[in-house]
């Protein structure tokens, strides 16, 4: 009868142990997540508290929630109409077709020595990102392209500059 009460006691201490051990996995589990959490809200200290840490990212979630609702609105926007220019003189012609904030540039000017350089200068002054840009020569004219971002309100600067080229 004394063995078992021992017997019993010790499964009693082990399924205790055994509770303690997954009692502890669990808030170290819980623990890494709310690191997780911590690292991906950038408004938070990294000495928050844990009630600190769910408040932050609950408004986190609601700020990027209504980031998305505006992004979806916008795209529901009719796109704008693109705006297409031709501009000419004797030596050079460059045709303008734009829609929202990319714009490409088709280009043609009398070759001579540092043309494309001189061109892809101008969108660099314009701080208009280049995104490609090829050209042809051929019977002494050059004809250049340049799909370029980020025109915006400088487009009509950059027509001129690539004119007076």
């Amino acid at each position: 009868m004394e063995q078992q009460v021992l017997t019993s006691a010790k499964r009693k201490r082990g399924e205790h142990d055994t509770q303690v051990i997954y009692e502890r996995l669990r808030r170290e589990k819980a623990a890494d997540y709310y690191t997780v959490l911590q690292s991906l809200v950038p408004t938070l200290f990294p000495k928050a508290t844990r009630s600190k840490i769910i408040e932050e990212t609950v408004r986190y979630i609601k700020h990027l929630e209504g980031k998305l609702d505006f992004l979806k609105q916008q795209q529901r926007v009719q796109p704008a109409q693109p705006l297409q220019l031709t501009q000419r003189n004797p030596t050079s012609t460059v045709h303008l077709a734009m829609s929202r904030d990319m714009a490409l540039f088709s280009m043609s000017f009398t070759s001579r020595p540092g043309l494309l350089c001189r061109v892809l200068q101008v969108f660099e002054t314009h701080f208009a990102g280049a995104l490609t840009a090829t050209i042809i020569s051929a019977s002494g004219i050059s004809w250049i392209t340049v799909t370029a971002c980020e025109v915006g309100a400088s487009v009509d600067r950059i027509k001129r500059d690539l004119m007076a080229i």
